[in-house]
C-alpha cells in the first residue's frame, strides 16, 4: 500500500523512477523503431531507384504498392501475434522469438541489397520470376536474390507481429496495480518511438548518401542487434514474470465480482475503441503518405538544395520525429494547464485536433505542389513545414491511445486487442496510403494532396459532431473519455 500511495503522489514520474523492466522495454522499442523507420525511409526509394544506382529498378506504382502491403502487414498482424503471446508463448518469450526473427531478417535483407548494388544484372530485380532471356546461371542468381528479399520481408512481418503489441503489454505489466507511473511510462515509450524515428532518418539517409544502399539498410540490422543484446542480458533480471497463478483465496471473490462487471461492459468498451480506431485510421492514411507519395514528391519534384548542399530525402522523415518530440512538452503543458482549470479536452476532441493538424499538413503539400511550373521546382521549406504540422497531430492522438486501450481492453486479451488497434489504424492506414498513392500520378500531386487534406478535415468535423452520443455511450460503461479515467 505504501508503494502505491507513493506512486499516486508522483504522477510526473521520471524514467529513473520507473522499474528496471519499464526502462528496458522503452530502450528496446527505441532500438526497434530505429530499425523499422530506417527500413521504411529507404524501401520505396530503393525499389524505385534504377539498376545503375544500385536499386531494384521498379516502377514507382509497384514500389508504392509493396510499401503499402508491407507497412499494412507490419501493423495488421500484431493482432495475431498478440493472441499468440497472450495464449501460447507468453509475453517475454514472444519478444525473444519475434526480435530474433527480425534481426535475422534485417541481416538477410542487407545482404540482398549489397548484392543488388554489385550484381551485373541490368534488369529489374526482386520480381517473382526472372525475365526471359537470362542465361541459366544468371536466372538462378536472380531467383536467389528475389527469394532472399521476399523471405526477409516475410521474416520482418512475422517477427514484428510478435513484438509490436506485446511490448505495450509488457511495459504496462512492469507496474503493479494502479500505479500511476504507468501513464508516464507510456509517454516515454511514445517518446522513444519518435526518438527512434528521428535517429533513423538521419542515420539511414546519411549512410545511403555516403556509402550506398547496403550499409544504409545495415543500420536496421545494427539497431535490432543492440535491442536483442540488451534483452538477452537484462530481461530475466528486470522483467516481472507474466501472471499465471490464481490469486489468493481471500481475494478471489472481490476479483471475480469486478471481472464479471468488466465483462458486462466489455462489449460497449470495444465499440468505443472501434470508433476511435476508425478516426485514427483516417489520420494514419494521411501520415503514411510521408513514406510514399510525399517521399517521391520530395525526391523528384522539389528543390532540396540548402546552398550547395542537397538534403537527402530520408532526412525529411526525421522532421516528423523531431516535431513529435518537440511538440510533446508544449501539448503536455497545455493539457496540464487546462486540467488545473477543469477545461482539459477529452480524448475525442484530441483526436479531432489530430485530424485537423493532419489535414493542414496535407494542404501545405498541395500548395507546394501547385507552385511547380515547367522546369522550376518548389523549394523544400513549405513541404518541411507541412510534415511538421501534420506530425504534431499525432501527439494529440497517440499519447492518449496506449493508456486508452490498456484500460478498456479485457485483461485476458489485452495484447490481442492492442494488436487489433494497430491493425485497424496503422495497418489498414498504411495499406490504404499505398493504394491511394497509386492515383497520385493520374491526379497530379497538387490535386491529390488537396483531396486528401479536405477529406481528413471533413472527418475531423464529423468526429466533433459525434461527441454527445459517444460520451453518453462511454458513461454507460464507466469509460468517460478523459485520459486519466479508468
Amino acid at each position: 500500500m505504501a508503494s502505491t500511495a507513493s506512486a499516486r503522489s508522483a504522477p510526473s514520474a521520471k524514467p529513473w523512477d520507473f522499474p528496471g523492466g519499464a526502462r528496458l522495454v522503452i530502450a528496446f522499442e527505441f532500438c526497434e523503431r530505429v530499425g523499422f523507420y530506417s527500413m521504411a525511409s529507404l524501401l520505396v526509394l530503393f525499389l524505385a531507384a534504377g539498376r545503375a544506382d544500385g536499386g531494384f529498378g521498379w516502377d514507382r506504382n509497384a514500389a508504392l504498392s509493396v510499401l503499402g502491403v508491407y507497412s499494412g502487414l507490419m501493423y495488421a498482424l500484431p493482432v495475431l501475434g498478440g493472441w499468440i503471446a497472450d495464449r501460447l508463448l507468453g509475453h517475454r518469450r514472444a519478444l525473444a522469438v519475434g526480435g530474433s526473427i527480425m534481426l535475422i531478417a534485417y541481416v538477410a535483407l542487407t545482404a540482398v541489397v549489397v548484392f543488388a548494388g554489385t550484381s551485373p544484372l541490368s534488369v529489374p530485380l526482386g520480381h517473382w520470376s526472372a525475365p526471359p532471356g537470362l542465361a541459366p546461371g544468371l536466372t538462378h542468381t536472380y531467383l536467389a536474390a528475389s527469394a532472399g528479399f521476399w523471405s526477409a520481408i516475410v521474416g520482418l512481418v512475422v517477427g514484428n507481429a510478435l513484438v509490436k503489441s506485446t511490448l505495450v503489454v509488457v511495459l504496462g505489466d512492469s507496474f503493479a496495480g494502479d500505479d500511476s507511473r504507468r501513464e508516464a511510462a507510456y509517454a516515454y515509450y511514445y517518446a522513444g518511438i519518435n526518438l527512434g524515428g528521428l535517429v533513423a532518418g538521419f542515420a539511414a539517409g546519411s549512410t545511403a548518401a555516403t556509402y550506398g544502399w547496403g550499409p544504409a539498410f545495415g543500420v536496421s540490422a545494427l539497431a535490432m542487434g543492440v535491442a536483442m543484446l540488451a534483452y538477452a542480458l537484462f530481461a530475466n533480471r528486470l522483467l516481472r514474470p507474466q501472471p499465471s497463478a490464481p490469486p489468493a483465496t481471500a481475494q478471489r471473490g472481490a476479483i471475480a465480482t469486478a471481472d464479471a462487471a468488466a465483462e458486462r461492459a466489455a462489449g460497449t468498451r470495444l465499440v468505443i475503441l472501434a470508433i476511435f480506431a476508425a478516426l485514427l485510421l483516417i489520420y494514419s492514411i494521411g501520415s503514411f503518405q510521408l513514406w510514399g507519395t510525399m517521399s517521391l514528391f520530395l525526391e523528384h519534384s522539389v528543390d532540396r538544395h540548402a546552398g550547395a548542399f542537397q538534403i537527402p530525402t530520408q532526412w525529411f522523415t526525421s522532421i516528423e520525429s523531431a516535431a513529435l518530440i518537440l511538440a510533446a512538452p508544449p501539448f503536455a503543458a497545455l493539457w496540464a494547464y487546462l486540467a488545473r482549470h477543469n477545461r482539459e479536452p477529452d480524448i475525442l476532441v484530441k483526436y479531432a485536433i489530430a485530424l485537423l493538424l493532419g489535414a493542414a499538413g496535407l494542404l501545405l503539400f498541395a500548395v507546394s505542389a501547385s507552385q511547380g511550373t515547367g522546369a522550376a521546382r518548389p523549394g523544400w521549406l513549405l513541404p518541411a513545414i507541412g510534415i511538421w504540422v501534420q506530425a504534431t497531430g499525432e501527439v494529440a492522438a497517440w499519447t492518449v491511445t496506449y493508456g486508452l486501450v490498456y484500460r478498456l481492453a479485457p485483461r485476458r486479451m489485452v495484447a490481442a486487442i492492442m494488436g487489433a488497434y494497430y491493425a485497424s489504424t496503422l495497418g489498414l492506414g498504411a495499406y490504404l496510403a499505398g493504394w491511394l498513392g497509386t492515383f497520385d500520378e493520374r491526379l497530379g500531386d497538387a490535386r491529390y494532396f488537396l483531396l486528401m487534406g479536405a477529406a481528413t478535415a471533413a472527418i475531423a468535423f464529423a468526429a466533433l459532431a459525434l461527441g454527445a452520443p459517444l460520451r453518453a455511450l462511454a458513461a454507460s460503461c464507466g469509460a468517460a473519455l478523459k485520459a486519466q479515467s479508468n
